[in-house]
């Protein structure tokens, strides 16, 4: 079929005001397709009449002509690639190449209608191939203030264009090389650089590069809460932390690594390890190791647990009770030591008139008595001095006349000396 007279025809159409009409059968917005990809050309509010004859035209240039008797003159460049719909006049293109781009019009004449057009643009872009980052230097990870260069590159008619990318967000910077001079922890992420060139409209991406910034750790410290004084049966927390990129915490005490129990509760990060309820024992030194792959540095605290009920801090409460068992065990071998002696006659009571009273019920005169004394002495057995000037109160041992006693060591043979 030839096409031309027709072609004529609907030119003068075009033209000629009130000859023929259109009423939108394309839709207004631009079309977009890929290459090798297909496309349809959908009409909108077909005519609800016969078509008599549909021509589609692509920049002025006939795709096909149909007069609806499956005689279509078709241009060489869409044979094989395109499908009518013979009912609403729409059309598919396939494999779709970059020549495909332009300006679509659709001419429809109805039986009685008149003719109906419409037209919409077409655009067919190309993504840019083996897209390459590189990262110079390349390390498995960077310290704080390195200097890095991100370069990008790819095949592509027409040359690529870029644009970079951090965590799938587009960064301002342009240009195949991204420069990221004195990087900090805080530029740490997935890199990527996207391509597109003059004629297509979607990135396409590189693989992403990895970059990890670490920060030295520096001004570790262990604290803990409440503050001092810490009492048994309460609970502390120790709380472990550091300026600088902290990859891992260990905690100690006493030089034994420490583990999660029921009293102890580690948090999921080990910053923090909770003890409750407080047990004396859980008195000592708590170190935490702070490392990454580029430092380390350790916090300690010496925590105090005292006795419940007190409300002084100070020494090791195991330190302070293990003086006073001492001490008391002192005093009751002492207390043992006396009646033991008493009970012996070793110890005489002093009366008011200065006479002596022993245990055997006699009564004698300072120096006097049986077997004869080498020596007296007097001691005051209710209170017990101890080494650092201090005392212990022994109280009322059950003698109510008591106030000194006397010591006496005897020559009978069989007494200790």
């Amino acid at each position: 079929m030839d096409s031309r007279p027709f072609n004529f025809y609907l030119s003068l159409c075009f033209h000629v005001v009130g000859l023929c009409y259109g009423n939108g059968l394309l839709p207004a917005e631009s079309m977009v397709g890929e290459v090798t990809h297909d496309v349809t050309f959908t009409i909108v509010n077909p005519p609800n009449v016969p078509f008599r004859v549909v021509v589609w035209t692509a920049n002025g240039t006939n795709v096909i002509t149909s007069g609806g008797n499956g005689d279509d003159d078709i241009d060489t460049g869409y044979v094989g690639r395109i499908t009518l719909n013979y009912t609403t006049g729409s059309l598919e293109l396939r494999n779709l190449v970059l020549s495909d781009t332009g300006e679509y019009v659709v001419s429809i004449i109805t039986v009685g209608l008149g003719t109906m057009d419409g037209s919409t643009t077409l655009r067919v872009y190309d993504g840019p191939e083996n897209i390459t980052l590189k990262v110079t230097p390349l390390d498995v990870l960077y310290g704080s203030g390195s200097d890095l260069t991100l370069s990008c590159s790819a095949e592509s008619s027409p040359p690529a264009q870029f644009q970079w990318a951090l965590n799938g967000e587009l960064l301002s910077n342009q240009g195949p090389v991204l420069r990221l001079e004195n990087i900090q922890a805080s530029q740490s992420g997935r890199y990527s650089c996207w391509a597109h060139n003059t004629r297509t409209l979607r990135y396409q991406t590189s693989e992403p590069s990895d970059i990890t910034v670490l920060e030295r750790i520096s001004s570790a410290k262990l604290t803990i809460s409440p503050n001092p004084p810490i009492i048994e049966g309460g609970s502390v927390t120790l709380t472990c932390d550091a300026s600088g990129s902290i990859s891992k915490r260990d905690w100690m005490k006493d030089g034994q690594p420490l583990s999660p129990s029921e009293r102890m509760i580690f948090s999921e990060d080990n910053k923090t390890v909770s003890i409750s309820p407080l047990n004396l024992t859980d008195s000592g030194i708590f170190l935490c190791h702070l490392a990454n792959l580029l430092s380390n540095e350790n916090a300690s605290y010496n925590l105090n647990v005292n006795l419940k009920g007190s409300t002084q801090g100070g020494p090791n409460v195991g330190a302070i009770v293990g003086g006073t068992l001492g001490a008391v065990a002192v005093v009751a071998v002492t207390v043992i030591g006396v009646v033991a002696a008493m009970k012996k006659g070793y110890f005489k009571k002093i009366t008011s008139g200065g006479r002596t009273v022993g245990n055997t019920g006699e009564s004698s005169t300072n120096g006097g008595g049986k077997g004869g004394n080498q020596e007296l002495n007097y001691a005051d057995i209710t209170q017990f001095q101890k080494r650092d000037g201090g005392s212990v109160q022994l109280g009322n041992l059950g003698i109510s006349s008591t106030e000194y006693a006397q010591v006496r060591v005897n020559n009978r043979p069989g007494q200790p000396t």
